[in-house]
């Protein structure tokens, strides 16, 4: 994870031909702490960087406008009529069993799992729509850096220290590549000034530690709505919920409610666990429900998740919250 963080830092900072004046960093902490638990997925933080968005990329030279011409043979990359963005993001995640008191494993429940990768992407976008394509690759293991994250974050929450990291599934190598579509089909300002924003986006992410492909719809509520595609900054909308969010100015706030489906085409899990018994589903369903405040330059929201169990022989809910923090740099 350490290294991913100093490329993504790199990458930001010291790339000459890059749009160095990022427009958006952010950063989001899932925990099932939030929600009274520690089990299964127990912790994830996704640090992300949009690069300032190029317009008229048909005539403009830019490292952005030069990746979007590379790739304009994509639907939806439209040089001339939308704006372009490079976005790179960090992701770790930890998955424990039930009982993380137990050193020795426990065959009958999840084993430890820490993944860690990182995402290169690029976005292009109207006032209504947003198509996103990117590539990753991450490690499963104790490359990933998840014991010793998990660790630091229960001595800071005074949480029980996890005992069976000794145990963790890895090391492999992951890659994939994703897509992901949005779009904004009504806006509606009243008499009052209270927004009302209906929305859904789509998307593929072929990999080899979740490959799945996943479709959701939202409703958000509020005054000044920030001008992002997808509220979700933890499920389906990653990267993607940052580009557009600061288009606007001023003081506003966001209430949201999403829900979505996915389809689990191959797990990490289920392919790699071993003597372990886990069987994954073949799909599941998730709730969202979050809000948040914004101004110019910054931005927070809070969410809560809760997904039907992702494993056949479990019907306990999979539910973690999450909080998101975004900066205009």
């Amino acid at each position: 994870m350490r290294h991913a963080v100093a490329l993504l830092l790199f990458a930001c900072l010291f790339l000459p031909s890059a749009p160095l004046r990022a427009s958006t960093f952010g950063f989001s902490w899932d925990n099932d702490l939030f929600v009274g638990t520690d089990r299964n997925y127990t912790n994830g933080v996704r640090i992300s960087w949009v690069g300032e968005d190029q317009g008229q990329c048909d005539r403009t030279a830019s490292l952005t406008c030069g990746v979007a011409r590379g790739v304009q043979w994509l639907p939806g990359i439209d040089l001339d009529g939308s704006r372009q963005a490079l976005t790179l993001s960090v992701a770790q995640i930890m998955i424990t069993p039930h009982d993380i008191t137990r050193s020795t494993p426990d065959y009958n429940d999840l084993p430890y799992v820490g993944y860690s990768n990182l995402e290169l992407g690029l976005f292009s976008w109207n006032d209504d729509s947003l198509f996103g394509y990117g590539l990753r690759g991450g490690v499963v293991g104790p490359d990933s850096g998840a014991e010793q994250s998990q660790k630091v974050v229960h001595k800071i929450t005074g949480s029980q220290e996890p005992m069976g990291w000794d145990n963790q599934l890895g090391s492999d190598a992951i890659g994939g590549l994703w897509f992901l579509y949005s779009h904004r089909y009504l806006h509606h300002i009243s008499d009052s000034g209270l927004e009302t924003e209906l929305g859904y986006a789509w998307g593929v992410d072929a990999n080899n530690f979740d490959g799945n492909a996943q479709a959701g719809g939202f409703i958000r509520i509020g005054r000044n709505l920030p001008r992002n595609f997808i509220p979700d900054y933890a499920g389906i909308g990653t990267a993607g919920s940052l580009v557009g969010l600061f288009d606007g100015k001023g003081f506003g706030w966001e209430s949201f409610l999403g829900a979505s489906g996915q389809y689990l085409g191959y797990s990490y899990l289920d392919e790699k666990s071993g003597p372990y018994d886990v069987r994954v589903r073949d799909g599941i369903l998730t709730l969202v429900l979050g809000g948040g405040v914004h101004t110019d330059n910054f931005s927070f929201t809070m969410t809560l998740q809760s997904s039907s169990s992702p494993l056949r022989d479990s019907d306990d809910l999979l539910s973690f919250g999450n909080l998101s923090f975004m900066w205009q740099i």
